[in-house]
């Protein structure tokens, strides 16, 4: 564990992580993924629904057809999408994890907070008494935008993509990206490990 992640008095890890949105596709591949997963069920369910005039086989070919074009729209307009989020964000997604025994949060910064701003904030933090964070931690939490909570019991399924510096958690109706710098990646990694049910880990 590197300088990176600090340790608070009430036993909890924080860091930050600063996501280069051009450089790291992650995001983008999730997205597409739920894009194609979509696109795969409407094909499914109006191929089948034309079973019955047009055979199986005739079906599912002429709805490949009248998918073509709409899946490339659409396809194009989610890379346009990601690519005017990332503009708006500065090119930076800037991600704010808390992480102890029982789960980890990923809370997402305000777009004009930067990795070392928030990295200030985590040094006064750490040495906060526990349950009581103080004006720096209450500074920070009040810059923080949308979380996303996970609890290690209740983890199905664990990925890890080292070359993403990502960590997958899925759950049931909740999926989980952890992010972490290189030479804590290993650290992070075990520490979850060893607290999701066995046999979670697709590592």
């Amino acid at each position: 564990m590197s300088e990176n992640i600090k340790k608070g008095d009430d036993g909890t890890y924080r860091w930050v992580y600063e996501f280069d949105m051009l450089k790291n596709p992650i995001i983008l591949l999730t997205v597409l993924k739920i894009f194609f997963l979509v696109l795969a069920g409407m094909w499914v369910v109006f191929g089948l629904f034309r079973i019955g005039n047009d055979g199986f086989i005739g079906a599912f070919a002429a709805q490949t057809k009248e998918l073509l074009i709409p899946a490339a729209i659409l396809f194009g307009l989610s890379i346009a999408a990601y690519i005017s989020l990332a503009c708006i964000y500065g090119w930076k997604y800037c991600v704010l994890f808390e992480m102890n025994e029982t789960g980890i949060r990923h809370i997402q910064m305000e777009k004009q907070y930067k990795k070392a701003q928030a990295i200030g904030w985590l040094t006064a933090m750490a040495g906060a008494a526990a349950g009581k964070p103080g004006m720096a931690g209450t500074g920070l939490l009040a810059a923080t935008k949308n979380e996303q909570a996970t609890e290690f019991i209740k983890v199905k399924r664990m990925r890890s993509f080292r070359a993403f510096h990502t960590i997958k958690l899925d759950s049931l109706l909740n999926h989980n990206q952890i992010y972490a710098e290189p030479e804590d990646f290993d650290f992070v990694l075990e520490y979850i490990s060893k607290r999701i049910p066995k046999n979670k880990s697709d590592n």
